[in-house]
């Protein structure tokens, strides 16, 4: 077998053109005249490989039977499934393209604002979200958890009263006569087979203690107006109220 068609194996097999040129100890534009001169089908294979490679990490088969029928090429194919699987364009174009950063950086943005590059990224997202039975009323679902949940839904807290007791085992009085007393706080966690921990951020060590961190009610509550806006804008009958629009009552 020739050198340049044992490259075409690796370079089916994933291996980038710089990792080829290194290991047949030949320069890397030596390696790119042989990609366009003999590996005819290569970038096809590859394309199969990629698409087997995230057919693996997820399945989306039914996702990749839509992408069968696009009318894009091989390699803009392969990228779009590269773009779907790392969400970065940049590093999606070097995948597949094998090209410099310097290159992607600027060539892969621009292809995926290419409107049929757009419009296979949507299809396959909605296939995606067809194959996991996931709709419009989960999402809600989970930002109505987000929105309506409460710190006090985790923890217990409160406070008591002590005696201020001298080193001498003696209770301290002031000036009156009257016993010193330190009022003090008292913060615990609820059991988490009592909660829902849906809600919850993030539960980290800090310098103080244990940090709780829910999810912003805020920014939750402003994606429900949005989606319910939505959906009133689809004929669904749902009334919504902003605060702008209430009486002086609140009513």
């Amino acid at each position: 077998m020739k050198k340049y068609e044992e490259a075409q194996q690796d370079f089916e097999d994933g291996m980038s053109l710089v990792d080829i040129a290194k290991k047949y100890d030949v320069s890397v534009s030596t390696v790119r005249s042989w990609k366009s001169r003999h590996w005819g089908n290569g970038v096809a294979k590859k394309t199969q490989r990629v698409a087997k490679k995230v057919a693996l990490q997820k399945p989306t088969e039914t996702a990749i039977d839509v992408l069968s029928d696009s009318e894009l090429t091989d390699k803009q194919k392969a990228f779009v499934l590269e773009y779907l699987r790392i969400s970065n364009a940049t590093q999606a174009y070097i995948n597949v393209y094998d090209v410099t950063y310097e290159i992607a950086n600027k060539t892969g943005p621009r292809l995926l604002v290419n409107v049929g590059i757009q419009n296979e990224i949507e299809r396959l997202r909605k296939a995606k979200l067809q194959e996991l039975g996931v709709g419009v009323f989960d999402l809600m679902e989970d930002m109505v958890v987000e929105a309506r949940a409460d710190i006090g839904d985790y923890i217990d807290f409160g406070k008591y009263d002590m005696l201020h007791i001298e080193a001498e085992g003696d209770v301290k009085l002031d000036t009156e006569d009257n016993p010193e007393v330190f009022r003090k706080s008292w913060v615990q966690f609820k059991d988490k087979e009592k909660v829902d921990t849906r809600p919850i951020k993030s539960i980290k060590m800090g310098k103080d203690g244990p940090v709780v961190e829910l999810y912003d009610r805020n920014k939750a509550r402003d994606k429900l107006i949005d989606m319910l806006k939505g959906e009133q804008n689809s004929n669904v009958n749902v009334n919504i109220v902003l605060p702008e629009q209430e009486d002086n009552n609140g009513e």
